[in-house]
């Protein structure tokens, strides 16, 4: 299946010149010393170009910008590589306070850069001390460097994890939240003093039975030899990962899109709106999300279709099924961790009740360490950011996480 790819790659580098012209004009009409940048002429034929040259754009992977909130300023945080593995890099986020917890973020695999959790990031960074999971584009990762499944990523948690070492929290998002639960439990039938001290899944889908939304129905529909068939595609020469077998980021991205059109057509129609009105704050806005939106990576066949069978079709981890490394998994084993689910009220991608799942599955875990949490009035995103989860769901995280805390702290009395 390299027709497509290749098809893709070459309509992307025709239409880049073009785009770099309209992007060239869209400058001239908006530049501060155009003496007519205010009349509805040059919002005008600004709008005309900047539409299209989006279209054309190549979006590449965007850069962290993480700051720290001193209350009186802001500091922006350096990023530093703690630990480097073939398909992820650890990063850190210094605070300056070593004295903090740890808390490592496991962002999704599912075809955006862990960029997207910045405003994760930025939350922790006021009381912990942040690491997250800064996935490769697997187009360019070598071939040399080996396959990379739905276990491969479970085994990049645990080397992290330990990596950390003992007492670190982890943070899982979305589609990471059944790897992290995996990671926990075999980190707790190894016996590992690295198992997390607490475990927070974050709109993940867990048990996508519960309230199905159409893509879950399809996925039980569909064989997956006909997503192997239809959705797999092999990376065309250029890159390091040149003839790897991938699930192509701009076919997620076009799926992303496909499945909630509403609120990418409103957001495009007040695009238009704003630039003709000449509202520059709103035009920033729009341009900071999709730059980051649309810049998004390949995954490998291997945990492409390994998190399709595992997670969304046979739904290993409900149903008592999940193995590691051929080896079940024992969910029921961990006893000593704390668990919080979050779940947004109006998530079209996990909806209530797929997450919190996870508490029945960890049936180990004593009860007063459980605890869900529904956040009301978001969707998927604003679970994990935007100005709700600033000021409702991390509190409610870090809270948490402190009594998490106090309670490793606790030291059994011998009768």
């Amino acid at each position: 299946m390299l027709l497509i790819y290749n098809a893709y790659e070459t309509m992307r580098r025709t239409v880049r010149p073009w785009g770099k012209l309209l992007e060239l004009y869209t400058g001239l009409a908006r530049h501060e010393q155009n003496p007519f940048r205010e009349s509805l002429v040059m919002r005008t034929m600004a709008t005309a170009c900047e539409l299209p040259a989006r279209a054309m754009k190549d979006y590449v992977k965007p850069n962290y910008v993480v700051w720290e909130d001193l209350g009186d300023m802001e500091v922006e945080l350096e990023e530093r590589v703690a630990h480097r593995l073939p398909f992820a890099d650890l990063l850190n986020f210094p605070t300056g306070n070593a004295n903090r917890p740890k808390v490592l973020i496991a962002a999704a695999l599912s075809g955006h850069y862990a960029t997207l959790l910045q405003d994760t990031i930025r939350g922790f960074a006021r009381d912990f001390d942040p690491y997250i999971t800064d996935w490769k584009d697997a187009r360019e990762v070598p071939l040399e460097a080996g396959e990379f499944g739905f276990d491969d990523y479970v085994e990049h948690l645990i080397k992290f994890l330990e990596v950390l070492g003992p007492g670190t929290h982890l943070v899982a998002t979305c589609q990471a939240a059944p790897p992290a639960m995996v990671a926990a439990a075999v980190m707790a039938q190894r016996k590992s003093d690295c198992v997390p001290a607490s475990l927070t899944l974050m709109g993940g889908p867990v048990d996508t039975r519960v309230s199905p939304i159409f893509i879950n129905k399809i996925a039980d529909k569909i064989p997956l030899r006909a997503f192997q068939r239809n959705n797999i595609h092999t990376i065309p020469k250029g890159y390091p990962g040149s003839g790897r077998r991938v699930y192509p980021g701009f076919f997620q991205l076009s799926g992303f899109m496909l499945l909630n059109p509403k609120p990418h057509v409103k957001q495009y129609a007040s695009f238009v709106k704003n630039s003709l009105k000449g509202d520059d704050e709103a035009l920033q806005k729009f341009r900071d999300f999709y730059d980051e939106y649309f810049a998004v990576l390949d995954m490998t066949e291997a945990f492409y279709l390994d998190t399709l069978k595992k997670v969304f079709v046979e739904h290993h981890i409900p149903t008592g099924q999940m193995t590691y490394r051929g080896e079940p998994v024992d969910f029921a084993g961990v006893t000593d961790m704390s668990l919080l689910t979050v779940e947004g009220e109006n998530d079209n991608f996990c909806p209530p009740g797929q997450t919190e799942a996870a508490h029945g599955i960890f049936a180990g875990i004593p009860a007063d360490r459980h605890q869900n949490y529904v956040q009301e009035g978001v969707g998927h995103y604003g679970v994990f950011s935007g100005s709700r989860f600033q000021k409702h769901i991390y509190p409610v995280i870090r809270d948490f996480l402190y009594a998490a805390e106090t309670e490793a702290m606790r030291v059994p009395v011998e009768a």
